[in-house]
């Protein structure tokens, strides 16, 4: 009798960020929705989660996490690596989250508000030197006494004076000359020794209601805050200890 063999297809990874950090969501207490039905994804550990051998058709994904808000994530595989089909999901920390730190916020409501985000204009993580567009690598100076750790995805790259940026997405790094790999060439002109910042992630609920919230642990939290009405890209400063600078407009 011949010996079968089993197929296993990797159907969709997801993995679970605290938007405020960048670390991976741990929390054991997590319930996934696909499509408004339960769903049980297996965990892989470090915030990650696998379906396997599910077909691959562009559903609705919820999650629950503890300590956490609820987020929903549109899945389409036509946007997505076909080896490796990821979502990421970037979870906003309750008020009284889990681990019981501080977060602070901006709330309220802007109709055909469609998207929201915002990068630290105080403590960038390092700067730019240099970018060649035929291999897509960036050059960047490392701040004063920090080492370079950028192993997230999503980043602002500001401009000269600090009223906007472009957000660049990483898909590795030279390990050699510890240049940075971008998915996709810069758009626009950059200026050398300009800053790159983390990006956080808000929610807006499409009826133009919209949540962002970051880490209070420091004197300045300074934020320059993206976001999209009817597809314009508008951009605010927003002192998250200043409520008069709280409302989008």
């Amino acid at each position: 009798m011949g010996a079968s063999v089993i197929r296993a297809r990797l159907g969709l990874l997801i993995r679970l960020i605290d938007t405020t950090t960048g670390a991976a969501v741990e929390e054991s207490n997590v319930q996934f929705f696909v499509n408004g039905q339960t769903a049980r994804p297996a965990p892989r550990g470090n915030g990650s989660f696998v379906f396997i051998n599910i077909e691959r058709i562009n559903v609705e994904l919820r999650v629950s996490v503890f300590g956490y808000e609820d987020a929903v994530c549109q899945v389409r595989y036509e946007e997505l690596d076909d080896r490796i089909p990821t979502c990421d999901i970037f979870l906003i920390p309750s008020e009284k989250n889990a681990k019981g730190e501080t977060v602070i916020g901006i709330f309220g409501n802007l109709p055909l508000m469609e998207a929201l985000e915002a990068a630290d204009l105080n403590r960038p993580l390092c700067r730019i030197s240099d970018f060649t567009e035929k291999d897509r690598k960036m050059g960047v100076i490392k701040q004063t006494g920090r080492t370079l750790d950028m192993d997230e995805t999503h980043y602002a790259l500001f401009k000269a004076d600090m009223t906007s940026y472009e957000k660049i997405t990483l898909s590795g790094m030279d390990d050699k000359t510890k240049r940075l790999i971008l998915r996709e060439p810069l758009q626009e002109p950059y200026t050398v020794n300009a800053p790159i910042a983390r990006i956080v992630f808000g929610q807006t609920d499409g009826s133009g209601n919209y949540l962002l919230r970051v880490r209070d642990d420091s004197d300045k939290l300074i934020y320059l805050v993206r976001y999209i009405v009817q597809g314009e890209v508008r951009f605010q400063q927003v002192d998250f200890h200043d409520p008069a600078t709280w409302d989008l407009k």
